[in-house]
């Protein structure tokens, strides 16, 4: 069984939760239900379904993104991925977890830096285990620059790239992304998409 390594076991504690609707095949993944209303009268539908009142035909379709907007940043992202968020006094961390790819946002307190967060971070996975280098990425209208961390643990090898977005308030803000390399260090299929999506839906607030 492949291992998979994500900072989610780092940061984050609790359960997701997925409200489904089931199906009448109980050997297929629900689908999520949707609640259309139509004036006035709602209706409660799957993906897919078409709803037809006074001659008109209603289809539903689920978007394959979502956006995540808060106030200072925005940007798509794919449905798949589950939502995590975690607060506490001077951090801020928005999690989206895909399969082998994963997007974390933090704002945190101004006397913490990138290169401390990085020390932080791969102190976690154990110092041993990382190569830390120079990583920049254009996302948008920005170049942003920032570290990677290199992890090889126990055989598997993970990259995890952490870029500050520099504002005028002087809070440190880190988009981050993870992504599970296959067997010769290459990125995910899923990585390169997922970064695309936001490279093309990115916009910065301030």
């Amino acid at each position: 069984m492949r291992f998979t390594f994500t900072l989610l076991s780092l940061f984050l504690v609790g359960n997701i939760y997925f409200a489904q609707a089931q199906k009448s095949d109980p050997t297929q993944e629900p689908k999520a239900a949707i609640i259309v209303t139509i004036n006035g009268k709602e209706h409660t539908v799957s993906e897919g379904d078409e709803i037809k009142q006074d001659g008109t035909t209603v289809s539903v379709t689920l978007s394959a993104s979502k956006t995540f907007n808060n106030g200072t940043i925005s940007f798509e992202y794919p449905t798949s991925f589950a939502f995590e968020y975690e607060e506490s006094i001077g951090y801020k961390n928005w999690t989206f977890d895909g399969n082998n790819f994963v997007i974390m946002y933090f704002e945190i307190s101004e006397e913490n830096t990138l290169d401390s967060f990085v020390d932080e971070i791969s102190g976690r996975f154990g110092k041993s285990n990382c190569k830390i280098e120079q990583k920049s990425l254009q996302l948008g209208k920005r170049m942003l620059d920032g570290k990677r961390i290199n992890v090889n643990l126990m055989g598997e090898k993970l990259t995890l790239d952490l870029l500050e977005i520099k504002m005028k308030d002087g809070q440190t803000r880190i988009i981050a992304f993870q992504d599970s390399n296959d067997d010769y260090g290459n990125p995910t299929d899923e990585g390169k998409d997922t970064i695309e999506l936001i490279d093309k839906t990115i916009s910065y607030k301030k």
